[in-house]
């Protein structure tokens, strides 16, 4: 089918799906498939030329749908962290009180600054031999290490959640790419690696450096490379055909969601101001209203009154 086609068909669908329902007239219906073909026709012709191709798949789209369990633990992870930072610039506001240690003009107070605050403070009651001298020393000490666990737990989860999220990305890739691909592009990329290595000398301080990253990167290919098959047998195997189709198809019609989200929010807020606007203009009842005008007539005549015009 030609792309003029699946345009016309669509357009004749969605107004034909959209209008009776009479929340959107004819015009606001075609604006909202106008916006939405904006989005889609890329897509639209690359499923007429190559089929139902990973590429047009989000990675989010993937996670929700085989992933979850491990987006979940990266995410609960993510929120360890914070809250572990949270308690950390708690920590260094503690020492820093108890250290009554005042900053620089200009200084930010970090964990760094208030550690070395700490550690001259301990470093000079550590041959104190008095009983207040030992407390405050145990007081100092115990606030030092309570930032060091501290960073220590951040360090930890940071690695942990390095980890998770290259095993995840490693789990996209071999589900877009299945085995065959996947290795074939690894193995290249191997290659690349061994020819970058060649002509690098270990006795250089420079190419030392570069020898030891580009080994790791080495290191961490092949080990994919070793368990790519049972990996791939543990998430389902390669994304199917029928499964890249309902993804891609549920991608389409959560952007057309949106347009028609976008256009409903417009027509929502137009009823609520026209709402408020008669809400303003007849919020006082005409009881209410009669009421404050005969009591300022009153006043009125009092006034008047007083002054001599009525008796």
């Amino acid at each position: 089918m030609k792309m003029p086609d699946v345009r016309r068909q669509l357009l004749t669908t969605l107004k034909a799906r959209l209008i009776p329902l009479g929340a959107l007239d004819e015009f606001q219906s075609a604006g909202v498939f106008v916006n939405w073909w904006q989005q889609i026709r890329f897509d639209l012709k690359t499923i007429i030329s190559t089929g139902w191709h990973h590429t047009l798949i989000p990675d989010s789209f993937l996670i929700d749908a085989f992933f979850r369990t491990e987006a979940d633990a990266i995410e609960t992870l993510e929120a360890k962290i914070s809250e572990t930072q949270s308690e950390l610039a708690e920590a260094v506001e503690a020492a820093q009180e108890v250290a009554a240690y005042e900053p620089e003009e200009g200084e930010t107070i970090t964990a760094a600054v208030i550690k070395k605050a700490l550690k001259e403070l301990i470093d000079d009651l550590a041959s104190s031999t008095g009983e207040s001298a030992r407390k405050e020393l145990k007081v100092l000490q115990a606030r030092e290490k309570a930032i060091t666990d501290l960073e220590k737990s951040i360090k930890d989860s940071r690695s942990a959640l390095k980890t998770l999220t290259d095993e995840l990305e490693f789990k996209l890739q071999l589900k877009r790419l299945g085995a065959d691909d996947f290795k074939a592009e690894n193995r290249q990329l191997l290659k690349q690696l061994e020819t970058q290595l060649a002509p690098l000398d270990e006795t250089k301080k420079d190419d030392k450096k570069k020898i030891t990253v580009l080994k790791k990167d080495q290191a961490t290919l092949e080990s994919r490379l070793a368990k790519t098959d049972a990996l791939l047998t543990s998430i389902g195997g390669q994304l199917t055909e029928p499964e890249a189709r309902t993804l891609i198809l549920k991608k389409l019609h959560e952007l057309a969601t949106h347009e028609l989200d976008r256009y409903l929010s417009a027509g929502k807020r137009r009823i609520i101001q026209l709402v408020e606007n008669l809400w303003e203009k007849y919020a006082i009842s005409s009881r209410a209203l009669e009421a404050e005008r005969t009591e300022t007539l009153k006043a009125l005549d009092g006034f008047l009154t007083g002054l001599g015009y009525f008796k």
